[in-house]
């Protein structure tokens, strides 16, 4: 009885610390997008899923003084939230810009790779790098955004060979790769980490890749610059997970490869 009595007076001071180091630790939100498979979405249950879901939760159960909440929101809602205060720290594949470093801290440590990827029809043999999308036309693109500095970084190179750059939002990505089976875009450059793969495959398309990814982007979340010191808390944290294999696990989980293995080529 004695010994029984001990032990529930060590589990009672074991919850209570624990219930003050959970007390002591500061809470921030991160933005996850509601609608970007494999890295954030609703599954069918409702429940939101994807791999920057787990990464958060694993992260979650290694950073010292922190504890993350995940909210899920549209993608344009995020950005808008992080600028306003309402989010400290917002997920989505992103890709470092130069934009986007003057507003936003990016951790030292990358959560993500990604390969940019040009998708096309497959009776198409005459698509296989960037200098074939010249006189091609493209689906549109996000101003200052990842691939769109892709495209204007090798305008900039090539002022004899421009790529027409379209600017603005061309609908889901499904409707993207449609459009392209169609007809109505030569070629749709995108990063493989939204789902592209599985995507094409649900609507039969006859839709493929280019022999070689153009680019491979390491990819981050962005932080509010408000939390430097979170921000290397968080960096710790991502450094010990990489260490144990945790994210190389995850990716081949979510992507069906360790996306870790590829070489970034651009930060």
């Amino acid at each position: 009885m004695k010994k029984y009595f001990n032990l529930l007076i060590l589990t009672a001071l074991g919850l209570l610390l624990t219930t003050k180091v959970d007390a002591d630790s500061k809470t921030l939100t991160v933005a996850l997008e509601q609608n970007t498979q494999p890295l954030s979405y609703n599954n069918k249950n409702g429940k939101l899923v994807g791999y920057e879901v787990d990464v958060i939760k694993k992260i979650n159960s290694v950073i010292k003084g922190y504890h993350i909440e995940i909210e899920a929101v549209s993608a344009e809602a995020a950005e808008v939230g992080i600028e306003s205060g309402k989010y400290d720290l917002v997920g989505g594949g992103l890709f470092k810009t130069a934009e986007r470093e003057k507003k936003y801290l990016f951790p030292s440590e990358n959560t993500g790779v990604s390969t940019i990827e040009i998708y096309k029809r497959s009776d198409d043999k005459d698509i296989q790098t960037l200098d074939d999308l010249v006189g091609k036309k493209l689906s549109p693109v996000t101003a200052n955004g990842g691939i769109y500095n892709l495209l204007t970084t090798y305008n900039n190179k090539h002022q004899d060979n421009q790529i027409t750059i379209p600017l603005g939002e061309s609908g889901e990505l499904a409707q993207r790769y449609q459009n392209l089976a169609d007809g109505k875009y030569d070629a749709v450059v995108m990063p493989s980490n939204f789902g592209a793969d599985k995507i094409i495959k649900q609507l039969n398309l006859d839709v493929v890749t280019a022999d070689e990814p153009v680019q491979v982007n390491a990819t981050y979340f962005i932080i509010s610059k408000k939390e430097q010191k979170f921000k290397e808390a968080f960096d710790k944290a991502v450094n010990k997970l990489k260490a144990q294999g945790t994210l190389s696990k995850l990716s081949k989980k979510w992507f069906g490869e360790d996306m870790f293995k590829y070489k970034i080529t651009e930060e």
